[in-house]
């Protein structure tokens, strides 16, 4: 008779049956057909994601350059560039970059810290979008501004539709 490996995997009493994995999984089910619109209401509006990203302060537009595509075929694949103009030295550079989409089923979609040895405040990543929506960065400078810029992308194909 062999002994598992690790005394983590020894059957337990308190061990989720089989029987109450389904029983989950069936309430999750449940949980997951509720209406839409039930669901949209929790998110928050795009001005109180910026808000609570810059504790309350106005940013100001200009400086940042989102490259997106303004029509993207299919939203599970959404390239996109993001450039702030800063001098990156210790005493004025970019502290990090935040992406929102507001109508995905999680908005905030990403934030890139970036520091002095960065040396440019330049990122680029992959977005999936669930709809038609305009996509905003936020940057927060080590001066104690903050910078914004967004675009509006039509996305023919929807994707996170099951909020993955």
């Amino acid at each position: 008779m062999s002994l598992p490996i690790s005394p983590l995997s020894r059957h337990s009493e308190s061990a989720p049956s089989r029987r109450d994995i389904v029983v989950g999984a069936a309430a999750g089910i449940g949980l997951a057909s509720l209406p839409k619109v039930a669901m949209a209401a929790t998110q928050p509006a795009l001005p109180e994601l910026i808000a609570r990203l810059t504790d309350g302060a106005v940013p100001e537009r200009g400086r940042i350059t989102l490259e997106i595509p303004a029509l993207v075929e299919n939203g599970n694949s959404v390239d996109t560039s993001i450039v702030v103009e800063s001098p990156m030295t210790e005493a004025d550079h970019v502290r990090w970059i935040h992406l929102i989409a507001e109508k995905n089923p999680f908005p905030d979609m990403a934030r890139f810290h970036l520091g002095p040895r960065s040396g440019r405040a330049e990122v680029a990543t992959t977005l999936r979008l669930a709809t038609s929506q305009k996509v905003t960065v936020v940057a927060a400078l080590s001066t104690g501004g903050y910078l914004m810029s967004d675009a509006d992308v039509v996305v023919t194909l929807s994707a996170c539709i099951d909020g993955g």
